[in-house]
């Protein structure tokens, strides 16, 4: 019978970038309302086995371009450092999402929901 371990079922490939929060001035004596989340040109981790699970998807048309709206989920292998708001692209599609809490599943894997922001192009 074949071994049908957790690295089986991790059968997709991701490039995952770290973000940093930038530096945000203040204005008169207030500080700006959010925070920028600043990522590199290279990715921090490249090609990570992964898989990713769609739930349920809409795709609004709009101008100028498409919003993607869906429930989707990455899967990591266990022991990837990674945190909300780190930026994950899918490398089948070159889809960018952004991590939501990661969720540790009994230390065989990481489970984290994925977002995409509103009116997101395609890379």
């Amino acid at each position: 019978m074949k071994n049908m371990g957790i690295n089986s079922f991790l059968r997709h490939k991701c490039d995952i970038y770290f973000g940093s929060i930038s530096p945000t001035a203040e204005s008169y004596g207030l500080p700006i309302a959010d925070n920028e989340i600043i990522y590199s040109d290279k990715p921090d981790i490249v090609d990570c086995v992964c898989y990713f699970s769609t739930n349920e998807v809409k795709i609004l048309e709009r101008e100028p371009y498409s919003t993607y709206i869906g429930a989707n989920e990455l899967c990591l292998p266990s022991g990837i450092q990674i945190k909300k708001g780190d930026k994950v692209v899918d490398k089948r599609y070159n889809l960018e999402y952004t991590l939501g809490f990661p969720e540790n599943i009994r230390g065989k894997y990481i489970s984290v929901p994925l977002y995409r922001t509103d009116n997101q192009e395609r890379l």
